[in-house]
């Protein structure tokens, strides 16, 4: 069986981008579509992944080819760096736990192995975590149960240095598209030979019984999504302005979207600082992972710094 791993919808809110984060979502996918496209892209599972959130999930989750999943913002108390790991078969009654004990990392984690929750590090190479370095992620280690290996959104080099960490603590390679618009569902995926229902899927998970695959990221996956983005954007207001005709702020912003029309190529050259940026902190985070060889070795040490 089939899962794309990391994907999100509306229901994930605004960008975190400012000052974007004023206008626009993180996603303009609906749930329906991402099951119909992900089971059209040959996914024989489906889970919806949230920043935060269930509600999308929670949606479709009357259906039997699907998993409740969220991306959680954990958080290090002592110097604020957030980190998102990926939890998968969740209920309503953890999510609300989960939630209570995310700003602090260190209560967090010991909660989703008590609750036997499947959790993983996603887009460790990434600058969108913050300024994680080594000892971060040597006190993660111990507790999360999967790394994300291939992430549809990033660079390769990337995905390689996850994959490597991965390796060095005995982890198990997950892989998702981080989907956040319909380009990528289904296209990276965990496959779980042997299970034939979801249940099984997430046992095979949990035993690392699993292979990942699919594509990776690169300039012209980015590009296009920010340019998917923007049109999710445009018809996101237009149909807000075409429900409320007589509400002049729907009407001001679409007004204001299309004198913005010229500016719909900057996310071009938006996509390439940002991979810039990527890969500069790639290689920092590599060259910090290298100075200290420590952190496979704490890899099995149950405690969180």
């Amino acid at each position: 069986m089939k899962l794309d791993l990391h994907v999100h919808t509306i229901f994930s809110g605004q960008t975190t981008i400012y000052p974007l984060s004023l206008i626009m979502r993180e996603s303009y996918n609906s749930p329906d579509g991402v099951h119909r496209r992900a089971k059209a892209r040959g996914m024989d599972l489906v889970t919806i992944t949230d920043h935060d959130r269930i509600d999308g999930a929670l949606t479709i989750a009357d259906r039997p080819d699907v998993i409740v999943g969220c991306e959680v913002t954990a958080v290090f108390p002592s110097d604020g760096v957030r980190v998102h790991l990926g939890v998968l078969g969740v209920t309503e009654t953890q999510h609300r736990e989960i939630q209570r004990l995310r700003g602090d990392v260190r209560e967090l984690l010991p909660y989703l192995r008590q609750e036997r929750i499947f959790s993983s590090l996603n887009h460790v190479a990434s600058r969108i975590n913050g300024q994680v370095t080594a000892p971060h992620i040597a006190a993660l280690m111990p507790w999360v149960d999967g790394i994300e290996v291939i992430n549809g959104s990033r660079l390769a080099t990337q995905n390689r240095t996850a994959a490597c960490l991965a390796d060095a603590c005995a982890k198990v390679g997950v892989a998702g598209s981080d989907s956040h618009t319909g380009r990528g569902i289904g296209r990276t995926w965990v496959e779980a030979p042997h299970a034939t229902t979801r249940e099984e899927f997430l046992t095979e998970l949990h035993a690392g019984r699993v292979r990942v695959g699919g594509r990776q990221g690169h300039y012209f996956t980015m590009a296009s999504d920010m340019l998917r983005l923007a049109a999710g954007f445009y018809h996101d207001r237009f149909i807000q302005a075409v429900k409320a005709p007589l509400d002049w702020r729907a009407q001001a912003f679409v007004l204001g979207g299309i004198l913005g029309l010229p500016l719909v190529c900057l996310p071009l050259a938006g996509a390439l600082v940002h991979f810039i940026l990527e890969e500069r902190f790639n290689q920092a985070l590599l060259f910090d992972l290298v100075a200290r060889p420590a952190v496979a070795r704490l890899a099995r040490a149950p405690e969180v710094a």
